[in-house]
C-alpha cells in the first residue's frame, strides 16, 4: 500500500519534468532572444526571384564609417548586420585618415542652400556635416597640414560635388601642394559655376605664368 502510494504521488513530477527540455537545466535564466531576430506576423515577397536590388545601409559614429549593401531577397528574409571589425574577403571602402564627420541640426540650412540652387549631390556618397569638415579644415591648413586639410575638404566634395567654396578651398591647397595644373582645372571648374573676382584675378596669373 506504501510503495503504490508513493508511485502514485512521483506521478504528477515526473510529468512535469518531462514538459521540460534539457536546455531548461542548463541554462538559468533562459537565454532572452535578439529583438531583431523575433518574427512578428507573415513576412512579404516583395521581389520576384533573382532580382538585384539592394539597399545601402550606412553606419557613421564619428571614428569609423561603414556602408553595406543588403540584399531586398525575395523570401523575405531578415538580415543582421553587425558594425565592427570587416573581413579581408569583403570589399570595403578605400582606407582613409579621415571619417566624414555625421550631419547635425547646423547644417539642414546648408544643405537646404545648397539644393535650391539646383548643384549636384551624390545621394550614395556618405552624409557629412558641412560645419564640422570645415573647421578640421583650417585647423589642418593652420597647422600646415595640406595634406590633411585636402583629405578633409574631399569628404564634402565626396557629396556635394559642385560646392563652389570647397571646390575653391581643394584648388588653393593642392596650389600650396605644387600641383599647378590640377589647381588651375578646379579654379576654372568652379569660375563656371559660381565666379569670384579674386579667383579669377588668381587663375588668369596663374594661365599667365603657365604660357
Amino acid at each position: 500500500m506504501s510503495r503504490l502510494l508513493v508511485l502514485i504521488l512521483s506521478l504528477p513530477f515526473l510529468a512535469a519534468c518531462s514538459a521540460r527540455n534539457y536546455t531548461y537545466y542548463l541554462i538559468e535564466p533562459a537565454p532572452q532572444k535578439h529583438p531583431a531576430l523575433k518574427e512578428e506576423g507573415t513576412l512579404t515577397r516583395p521581389l520576384g526571384f533573382g532580382s538585384t536590388t539592394v539597399m545601402k545601409v550606412r553606419w557613421n559614429d564619428g571614428n569609423l564609417i561603414t556602408e553595406v549593401d543588403v540584399p531586398v531577397l525575395a523570401t523575405g528574409q531578415r538580415i543582421v548586420i553587425e558594425h565592427g571589425a570587416g573581413s579581408p574577403d569583403v570589399k570595403t571602402i578605400p582606407a582613409t585618415r579621415v571619417v566624414p564627420p555625421p550631419p547635425t541640426q547646423a547644417d539642414a540650412s546648408l544643405v537646404e542652400a545648397y539644393r535650391a540652387r539646383g548643384l549636384r549631390i551624390d545621394e550614395s556618397a556618405p552624409e557629412v556635416s558641412i560645419t564640422r569638415a570645415r573647421s578640421l579644415m583650417q585647423q589642418a591648413v593652420k597647422e600646415g597640414n595640406y595634406p590633411l586639410a585636402l583629405e578633409w575638404c574631399e569628404t564634402v566634395l565626396q557629396r556635394y560635388k559642385s560646392h563652389p567654396e570647397f571646390l575653391r578651398a581643394k584648388a588653393s591647397l593642392l596650389l600650396m601642394m605644387g600641383e599647378r595644373d590640377k589647381a588651375i582645372e578646379i579654379y576654372e571648374q568652379v569660375e563656371a559655376i559660381e565666379s569670384d573676382p579674386e579667383v579669377r584675378k588668381k587663375l588668369e596669373e596663374l594661365q599667365r605664368q603657365r604660357k
